[in-house]
């Protein structure tokens, strides 16, 4: 099944666009790390066992299981197995990009075979290299029914060092999202949707409007929601007029929710943390709608 098609099912039937990030911080001097009694495994699952209801997708994020060795990589491949057990959309945020042969291994590890050890339904992929880094994935898309999360502005502070540069005449992250655009013009869903998809940032939603005018088919993956500033009114400037089209996630402060209430309880605040997001993101997308409705009375 088309990947957008999935994703637009999942957002319906739960009345969510709710995306876990399951990034457990290392442990540091500072770093919240994992909460005594956890396992590395145990605490991830548990978050993503009892926050389902609410969310659509998970979205580990590679680098943190890739700094724990061997340990943290088996920890990411149970995340992702017990997520599509749930129902859950996998998301592996890798954020890779690299030239021909080794882009196409990155795409046979994160979007091959269901039954490979790390494999999910969509990756993120930087473009930055050029169309030799995205195509492999893409080819996945064609294939294989799998999603791609193409790196157009991230939500970053220092991001606009290179992407808000004029190439000539427009920055460069927008010649990125036009290209975003054609390449997903050949993978549109019943939905409407494309399943090459696009990552832009919560904490810039003056471009997030920008960047939906110019990706109207994309999917939109939306960082930034909570920890970073981002809020739930900044992230629904990336949807669709009809409120369809975007996913936000959320990774520290839904995880470490906990640490904001003295005695709560790692598991809990985080169930929590999902539901109020999910409310809250509802909330500010029915907002958006009721102004645009008042504008064109």
């Amino acid at each position: 099944m088309n990947f957008a098609d999935r994703l637009a099912d999942a957002s319906r039937a739960k009345n969510s666009v709710v995306v876990l990030g399951i990034d457990p911080q290392l442990d540091a001097v500072g770093a919240p790390g994992i909460p005594h009694g956890f396992t590395l495994a145990r605490f991830c699952c548990e978050i993503v066992e009892a926050c389902a209801r609410s969310a659509i997708a998970v979205k580990p994020q590679l680098a943190f299981y890739e700094a724990r060795g061997l340990e943290g990589m088996r920890a990411f491949s149970e995340v992702v197995k017990l997520a599509r057990k749930l129902g859950l959309i996998t998301i592996a945020d890798a954020k890779r990009g690299d030239i021909g042969t080794t882009s196409a291994a990155y795409a046979e590890a994160f979007l091959g075979d269901n039954d490979g050890d790390f494999s999910c339904d969509a990756v993120t992929v930087n473009p930055y290299q050029g169309s030799d880094a995205v195509m492999p994935f893409i080819a996945k898309v064609k294939s294989g029914g799998r999603g791609v999360f193409v790196l157009v502005k991230t939500s970053n502070p220092s991001s606009g060092e290179f992407q808000d540069l004029n190439a000539p005449s427009r920055p460069i992250w927008e010649s990125v999202a036009s290209r975003v655009n054609g390449w997903g013009s050949d993978f549109i869903g019943t939905s409407g949707l494309s399943s090459v998809g696009a990552v832009v940032g919560a904490t810039y939603p003056v471009q997030a409007r920008r960047a939906r005018e110019l990706m109207p088919l994309a999917t939109i993956l939306v960082p930034g929601y909570g920890t970073q500033g981002g809020t739930a009114a900044d992230a629904v400037a990336s949807a669709r007029a009809d409120g369809s089209g975007f996913i936000v996630n959320a990774s520290r402060s839904l995880l470490y929710a906990y640490q904001k209430k003295d005695g709560a309880k790692p598991i809990e605040a985080a169930a929590e943390y999902a539901e109020s997001m999910r409310q809250e993101l509802n909330a500010a997308l029915a907002s958006r709608r009721k102004e645009s409705l008042a504008r064109t009375a």
